[in-house]
């Protein structure tokens, strides 16, 4: 019988390892993960104990049952005790102050050469293609996780090579290098395998056995009792790769976690360092962990009057799903807001800080992400393509929604641009400029069907043409000018803006209209060229007259303005002397 014990006791100490192992949760009863562990553990080790202390051919069943329901009702009481029932106010206010701001003044104009368009999805495709194109690489090893990264001003996904197996682990005990894939490029794509000419070797990935496991080792170098979360594997500027792990404690008891700082981990020294939040090296990206800010925001939008609020008053409702996007080379968790019982309309967009959880909200009325992708997959429904999640962008000053159009296998097919505040206005095109130019001229047709929420300015210009070239995209052709040999603008447009823009060379006079907002590259909405200018039907008149009207209108906010002589004077303004004026306009139109 003592053999017996001797036994089963050493069973249970094996399992008790084994499990930390297999599950590694902190080893402190103030976290969830904790408790559970620990609360089950002794448990059975009060039915082992009980065993051990009962006499011959005898069971004391009292102390596991009482283990058992003091485990149940700690873990209930401990729930309901972390709950909004107690901590609505502090709940609610997690997420910090969150301040209102103008879209067109915060979110800047986007490049056409900077609109990510690779998911993790495509990335981990184009990654994995990549390798397979090295056949004694690619046995060894596969793609890991991908992380999204701004690295030395470009945005790129980022993933480590990880081991195939605990054989091949055995066997190399590191991996070569790591895959990165341009965002806004789903074709350039690289493996890189060497440093200044050093190779890379990672020891320390999820792939890892033993205490090479990186939870496992961060659990084992002086962590075992700490909240850790959100493993991201990153590079710095110069390309070497890291861990980065956040650390966090609870605020309420086994809920509502809070970022405290970080621990970055050399993927291949294994060297630790840590940081607090405002201390952690600026090109770490994501330090808040998304699933933290996620409920953060339900919360803010849940408890608006406590956790009592029956009637949903100045209640909202995050939509479903979070972005990661940058603005100005900052990251941001993106998502929309909507009202409580509306599916399809928002009444704005939250952007959180990912590194410092600093939240600006952007009150707009429009279309919700899903209702912008449903929108633009109606345009394309007889080819079955399928939208990737929205990204807001300043276009020309105007809330736009971009997103790409994937085919079964994946694969980019086509660009669709959408309307925030009218996701009836949408444009799909094969490149990104073919869409932007058709988009922009729906824009400007839509006329009082719109009603922008910031002004934008629609310039009429009459110049020369000092250079023109076209260029074949998917096989629509797109012209590019730069007119009265000013350099500082780059005006596009598209095949189908004129039937003049063929025959234009350089030294034609010219008159176009187009809507800026101080970006390089400008969307022409129309075009005509003076030396061929062909008679009008009176009824065409009318047409056009109809068409331009939304140009300068009060109820979509566009006001005309004459670059060559107001242009220098509007620059020299305060943003306080731009209102006034604007709103003088608009008492004068009155």
């Amino acid at each position: 019988m003592t053999n017996l014990k001797i036994i089963l006791t050493g069973i249970y100490a094996f399992l008790v390892w084994l499990t930390y192992q297999l599950l590694l949760p902190p080893l402190n009863p103030g976290f969830l993960g904790g408790f559970v562990f620990f609360g089950i553990w002794v448990v059975i080790g009060t039915f082992l104990l009980a065993f051990w202390l009962s006499p011959e051919g005898e069971y004391y069943f009292i102390p596991p049952i009482v283990a058992i329901v003091l485990f149940v009702l700690i873990l209930i009481i401990g729930n309901i005790a972390s709950s909004s029932l107690f901590h609505a106010t502090a709940m609610y206010g997690q997420l910090g102050e969150v301040k209102d701001y103008s879209f067109t003044e915060e979110i800047l104009p986007l490049d056409q050469s900077q609109i990510p368009v690779v998911d993790a999805d495509l990335a981990y495709k184009q990654g994995d293609k990549k390798l397979g194109e090295i056949p004694t690489l690619g046995s060894q090893v596969r793609v890991g996780n991908f992380t999204i990264q701004e690295v030395n001003g470009e945005l790129i996904f980022v993933a480590p090579l990880e081991h195939t197996g605990f054989f091949k682990w055995m066997n190399n005990r590191t991996t070569p290098g790591y895959i990165t894939v341009d965002a806004t490029n789903p074709n350039d794509v690289e493996l890189v395998q060497e440093i200044d000419g050093e190779p890379i070797n990672l020891k320390y990935l999820r792939s890892c056995f033993m205490g090479e496991e990186i939870t496992r080792y961060v659990r084992n170098s002086g962590y075992l009792t700490v909240g850790v979360t959100d493993y991201s594997f990153e590079l710095d500027d110069n390309g070497r790769p890291y861990w980065v792990i956040t650390k966090y404690e609870n605020l309420t008891l086994w809920s509502s976690p809070e970022a405290t700082g970080t621990i970055i981990v050399d993927a291949q020294t294994g060297e630790i360092n840590e940081y607090s939040i405002s201390d952690t090296p600026e090109w770490v990206d994501i330090i808040q962990p998304e699933s933290f800010i996620d409920n953060q925001i339900d919360n803010w939008g849940d408890l608006v009057h406590g956790p009592f609020n029956f009637s949903n008053e100045d209640e909202f409702r995050k939509t479903p799903g979070m972005l990661t996007v940058y603005n100005d080379g900052t990251c941001y968790y993106y998502t929309g807001l909507t009202s409580v019982g509306n599916d399809d309309a928002t009444i704005g967009f939250v952007m959180v800080d990912t590194r410092t959880k600093e939240a600006k909200r952007f009150l707009m009325s429009g279309a919700t992400e899903q209702a912008a992708m449903r929108s633009a997959e109606g345009m394309v429904q007889d080819l079955g393509y399928t939208a990737t999640e929205p990204v807001p962008l300043n276009l020309n000053g105007i809330p736009t929604y971009f997103m790409t159009l994937k085919d079964d296998e994946g694969l980019i097919k086509q660009y669709a641009m959408v309307n925030i505040e009218s996701y009836s206005i949408v444009a799909v095109g094969d490149t990104i400029s073919l869409t932007q130019s058709q988009y922009m001229s729906r824009m400007t047709a839509t006329g009082n069907n719109v009603a922008f929420s910031e002004e934008g300015y629609s310039y009429k210009l009459t110049g020369t043409v000092t250079r023109i070239s076209s260029n074949v995209e998917a096989g629509n052709t797109v012209y590019y000018l730069i007119l009265n040999n000013d350099d500082t603008k780059l005006y596009v447009a598209s095949y189908n803006v004129s039937p003049e823009l063929p025959i234009t060379r350089e030294g034609d006079e010219v008159e176009i209209s187009y809507i800026d907002t101080g970006s390089k590259t400008v969307t022409i909405s129309t075009f005509e060229n003076t030396k061929f200018a062909l008679p009008v039907s009176e009824a065409q008149q009318q047409v056009d007259e109809n068409y331009e009207q939304p140009i300068e209108s009060d109820s979509n906010q566009i006001y005309e303005v004459n670059p060559e002589n107001n242009e220098d004077y509007w620059n020299s303004l305060t943003d306080e002397e731009k209102a006034k004026l604007i709103e003088q306009a608009g008492l004068e139109q009155e």
